[in-house]
Protein backbone atom coordinates (compact mmCIF):
# COMPACT_ATOMS: atom_id res chain seq x y z
CA UNK A 1 0.00 0.00 0.00
CA UNK A 2 2.93 2.31 0.61
CA UNK A 3 3.86 2.33 -3.07
CA UNK A 4 0.42 3.65 -4.07
CA UNK A 5 0.66 6.46 -1.51
CA UNK A 6 4.22 7.34 -2.59
CA UNK A 7 3.13 7.46 -6.25
CA UNK A 8 0.32 9.93 -5.58
CA UNK A 9 2.46 12.14 -3.33
CA UNK A 10 5.24 12.19 -5.93
CA UNK A 11 2.80 13.08 -8.73
CA UNK A 12 0.97 15.85 -6.89
CA UNK A 13 3.49 17.35 -4.46
CA UNK A 14 0.48 17.62 -2.17
CA UNK A 15 1.13 18.73 1.40
CA UNK A 16 -2.41 18.76 2.83
CA UNK A 17 -4.84 15.84 2.56
CA UNK A 18 -8.45 15.10 3.46
CA UNK A 19 -9.54 11.45 3.53
CA UNK A 20 -13.33 11.32 3.14
CA UNK A 21 -14.60 8.10 4.67
CA UNK A 22 -11.32 7.62 6.52
CA UNK A 23 -12.59 4.88 8.85
CA UNK A 24 -9.86 4.23 11.45
CA UNK A 25 -7.36 6.41 9.57
CA UNK A 26 -5.16 3.75 7.96
CA UNK A 27 -4.49 5.77 4.81
CA UNK A 28 -3.74 8.87 6.87
CA UNK A 29 -1.31 6.85 9.00
CA UNK A 30 0.43 5.61 5.83
CA UNK A 31 0.71 9.20 4.58
CA UNK A 32 2.11 10.27 7.97
CA UNK A 33 4.92 7.72 7.47
CA UNK A 34 5.82 9.33 4.15
CA UNK A 35 6.14 12.79 5.72
CA UNK A 36 5.40 13.67 9.34
CA UNK A 37 5.02 17.35 8.37
CA UNK A 38 1.97 16.85 6.11
CA UNK A 39 -1.37 18.32 7.15
CA UNK A 40 -3.69 15.32 7.42
CA UNK A 41 -7.42 15.31 8.14
CA UNK A 42 -10.20 12.79 7.86
CA UNK A 43 -13.99 12.62 7.87
CA UNK A 44 -16.08 9.59 8.78
CA UNK A 45 -19.65 8.97 9.84
CA UNK A 46 -18.76 6.03 12.10
CA UNK A 47 -18.16 7.41 15.60
CA UNK A 48 -16.12 4.42 16.85
CA UNK A 49 -13.89 4.50 13.75
CA UNK A 50 -13.32 8.24 14.26
CA UNK A 51 -12.33 7.59 17.88
CA UNK A 52 -9.87 4.91 16.76
CA UNK A 53 -8.44 7.22 14.08
CA UNK A 54 -7.97 10.04 16.59
CA UNK A 55 -6.16 7.93 19.21
CA UNK A 56 -2.54 9.04 19.11
CA UNK A 57 -2.65 9.66 15.37
CA UNK A 58 -1.48 13.25 15.18
CA UNK A 59 -4.11 14.30 12.68
CA UNK A 60 -7.61 15.75 12.81
CA UNK A 61 -10.68 13.60 12.16
CA UNK A 62 -14.26 14.88 12.11
CA UNK A 63 -17.29 12.73 12.84
CA UNK A 64 -19.72 13.69 10.09
CA UNK A 65 -21.40 12.48 6.93
CA UNK A 66 -19.76 12.91 3.53
CA UNK A 67 -23.05 14.50 2.50
CA UNK A 68 -22.31 17.50 4.74
CA UNK A 69 -19.89 20.16 3.40
CA UNK A 70 -16.35 20.03 4.82
CA UNK A 71 -14.78 23.16 3.43
CA UNK A 72 -14.01 25.03 0.26
CA UNK A 73 -10.58 24.51 -1.33
CA UNK A 74 -8.95 23.80 2.00
CA UNK A 75 -6.78 20.81 0.97
CA UNK A 76 -4.24 20.11 -1.78
CA UNK A 77 -5.69 16.63 -2.28
CA UNK A 78 -9.07 15.23 -1.19
CA UNK A 79 -9.55 11.50 -1.59
CA UNK A 80 -11.79 8.52 -1.05
CA UNK A 81 -10.86 4.85 -0.88
CA UNK A 82 -13.91 2.64 -0.87
CA UNK A 83 -16.43 5.30 0.09
CA UNK A 84 -18.20 6.28 -3.14
CA UNK A 85 -19.14 2.66 -3.82
CA UNK A 86 -21.50 2.85 -0.83
CA UNK A 87 -23.20 6.14 -1.73
CA UNK A 88 -26.71 5.78 -3.21
CA UNK A 89 -27.30 7.50 -6.54
CA UNK A 90 -29.58 10.16 -5.02
CA UNK A 91 -26.70 11.37 -2.76
CA UNK A 92 -23.78 10.81 -5.14
CA UNK A 93 -23.67 14.28 -6.76
CA UNK A 94 -23.86 15.98 -3.36
CA UNK A 95 -21.06 13.85 -1.87
CA UNK A 96 -18.78 14.11 -4.92
CA UNK A 97 -19.50 17.85 -5.12
CA UNK A 98 -18.45 18.27 -1.46
CA UNK A 99 -15.23 16.41 -2.21
CA UNK A 100 -14.47 18.51 -5.30
CA UNK A 101 -15.19 21.79 -3.46
CA UNK A 102 -12.88 20.87 -0.56
CA UNK A 103 -9.92 20.46 -2.92
CA UNK A 104 -7.51 23.24 -3.86
CA UNK A 105 -5.79 21.14 -6.52
CA UNK A 106 -6.44 17.38 -6.71
CA UNK A 107 -9.14 14.78 -6.16
CA UNK A 108 -8.36 11.07 -5.92
CA UNK A 109 -10.94 8.29 -5.98
CA UNK A 110 -9.98 4.66 -5.28
CA UNK A 111 -13.11 2.64 -5.90
CA UNK A 112 -14.60 -0.37 -7.70
CA UNK A 113 -15.17 0.63 -11.31
CA UNK A 114 -17.49 -0.16 -14.17
CA UNK A 115 -18.44 1.55 -17.43
CA UNK A 116 -21.96 2.10 -16.10
CA UNK A 117 -23.63 1.80 -12.70
CA UNK A 118 -23.78 -1.81 -11.53
CA UNK A 119 -25.27 -2.77 -8.17
CA UNK A 120 -23.34 -5.47 -6.32
CA UNK A 121 -24.63 -7.58 -3.44
CA UNK A 122 -22.70 -6.59 -0.32
CA UNK A 123 -22.60 -8.92 2.68
CA UNK A 124 -25.92 -10.39 1.62
CA UNK A 125 -27.55 -6.96 1.26
CA UNK A 126 -28.79 -5.01 -1.74
CA UNK A 127 -28.62 -1.23 -2.33
CA UNK A 128 -25.33 -1.00 -0.38
CA UNK A 129 -22.58 -1.12 -3.06
CA UNK A 130 -22.26 0.12 -6.64
CA UNK A 131 -19.49 0.02 -9.22
CA UNK A 132 -19.52 3.15 -11.38
CA UNK A 133 -17.30 5.22 -13.72
CA UNK A 134 -16.27 7.62 -10.93
CA UNK A 135 -13.55 9.27 -13.00
CA UNK A 136 -16.05 10.21 -15.72
CA UNK A 137 -18.46 11.53 -13.11
CA UNK A 138 -15.73 13.81 -11.73
CA UNK A 139 -14.80 14.89 -15.26
CA UNK A 140 -18.43 15.99 -15.69
CA UNK A 141 -17.81 18.21 -12.64
CA UNK A 142 -15.09 20.00 -14.63
CA UNK A 143 -12.13 18.17 -13.10
CA UNK A 144 -9.39 17.00 -15.48
CA UNK A 145 -8.26 13.36 -15.36
CA UNK A 146 -4.47 13.22 -15.12
CA UNK A 147 -3.86 9.59 -14.14
CA UNK A 148 -5.77 6.36 -13.73
CA UNK A 149 -4.88 2.76 -13.11
CA UNK A 150 -5.62 -0.48 -11.33
CA UNK A 151 -4.58 -1.20 -7.76
CA UNK A 152 -4.45 -4.88 -6.91
CA UNK A 153 -3.88 -7.04 -3.85
CA UNK A 154 -0.12 -6.50 -4.10
CA UNK A 155 -0.81 -2.78 -3.64
CA UNK A 156 -2.99 -3.51 -0.61
CA UNK A 157 -6.28 -3.08 -2.48
CA UNK A 158 -8.98 -5.40 -3.78
CA UNK A 159 -8.80 -4.80 -7.56
CA UNK A 160 -9.79 -1.15 -7.36
CA UNK A 161 -9.40 1.55 -9.96
CA UNK A 162 -7.92 4.90 -9.05
CA UNK A 163 -8.61 8.20 -10.77
CA UNK A 164 -6.43 11.22 -10.04
CA UNK A 165 -8.05 14.44 -11.19
CA UNK A 166 -6.98 18.08 -11.10
CA UNK A 167 -8.90 21.30 -10.72
CA UNK A 168 -8.67 23.46 -13.85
Amino acid sequence: MGEAHDHIVDMTYAFSFLDVGCNAGWNLKALREISPSMTLCGVDINESAVKEARDGAGFTVWNQSAGEPFGHRNFDLVFTAGLLIHIPLEALDRVMGNIARASRRFVLAVEYADEKEVEVEYRGLTAKLWRRPYGKIYENMDLKLIDTGLLDKESGFDSCTYWLLKRP
